[in-house]
């Protein structure tokens, strides 16, 4: 009977090594797929003109360098660049988390006539790529004029895009919302409503408290999707200096020629200085981030 045990339990244990392993295998794998491409830039960023011309240079550069990285920083307009994407980033993604909390918390609660056909819409903001409507939305905003005042070239299109809810994917804001107030009981609210709270009140000290952990989930996508956006920055900001993009401005010419390995190496550079405060805004919300995604996916409402 003890060796039948035994046996069993090293059956069992195996069994657990051999997943695990293939566990280990899978995300090793994945990271690896994942993790190389920005590794690769990242390296190719450090190379000198020298290694360029060395024909044995594959990944590691043999004579580390930051000379594309001080091309790029005299190019890219840094100070101004780096205040008006803060600035720009910051206020989208405040407004497009109010504007999705409000329009989530209204679908998800509220049965009104027309409320399958208002998510239908949320749907095809999702589904539809804002490229196809962006001359249309362009058309419409150099048309808006207050007196003299053009709103092409501010802020303000991409502003007011977000507080009504047609920024770039709040479509996907408004569906997580939807589905964290779904996935909230139904007591609470009613507990409040006895107790003598209006809608707005149990809105702000009831629902909202409850919602805090999507709603930070909400604020790193916009601000990260705007942080990285060049559609609409390219459309309404023509003169306006962005970190996203500045980096297509990034050149290198070698005796009044275009140097286009050059160009991508100091580009690439660019691009891993545009994505490093992402990285750290993401080490920082990592929790809140994972246990928001968690939850929008287990709820069912």
């Amino acid at each position: 009977m003890t060796k039948i045990n035994n046996s069993e339990k090293l059956r069992k244990n195996a069994l657990k090594w051999c997943i695990a392993v293939f566990r280990f295998a899978v995300i090793f794998g994945l990271g690896f797929i994942i993790l190389k491409p920005i590794l690769a830039k990242i390296l190719l960023s450090f190379m000198s003109p020298e290694d360029l011309l060395d024909n044995t240079v594959r990944l590691f550069p043999k004579n580390p360098s930051l000379h594309y990285w001080k091309k790029m920083l005299e190019q890219m307009w840094l100070p101004e660049s780096a205040i008006n994407s803060v600035l720009l980033s910051l206020l989208v993604a405040v407004i497009q988390t109010a504007s999705c909390t409000v329009i989530g918390y209204g679908l998800a609660r509220f049965k009104f006539k027309g409320a399958g056909i208002a998510f239908a819409f949320v749907v095809i903001m999702m589904i539809v790529p804002y490229q196809t409507i962006n001359i249309a939305q362009y058309q419409s905003f150099v048309q808006l004029k207050i007196g003299s005042f053009e709103l092409v070239d501010t802020f303000w299109p991409i502003l007011i895009l977000a507080f009504t809810g047609l920024g770039i994917r709040e479509g996907l804001y408004i569906y997580l919302m939807r589905e964290n107030f779904r996935g909230l009981s139904q007591a609470l609210e009613e507990a409040a409503y006895i107790d003598g709270a209006g809608v707005m009140k149990t809105f702000t000290t009831v629902m909202l408290p409850n919602a805090r952990t999507m709603m930070t989930t909400v604020f790193l996508f916009s601000f990260c999707w705007e942080w990285t956006d060049i559609v609409y920055p390219k459309t309404y900001l023509v003169d306006t200096h962005l970190l996203s993009t500045s980096i297509a401005a990034v050149s290198i010419r070698n005796d009044l020629a275009w140097d286009n390995v050059g160009t991508q190496i100091a580009q690439c550079a660019a691009s891993i200085l545009v994505a490093f405060p992402l990285i750290f805004l993401f080490v920082l919300c990592q929790r809140s981030f994972v246990k928001s995604i968690s939850q929008t996916g287990l709820s069912g409402g």
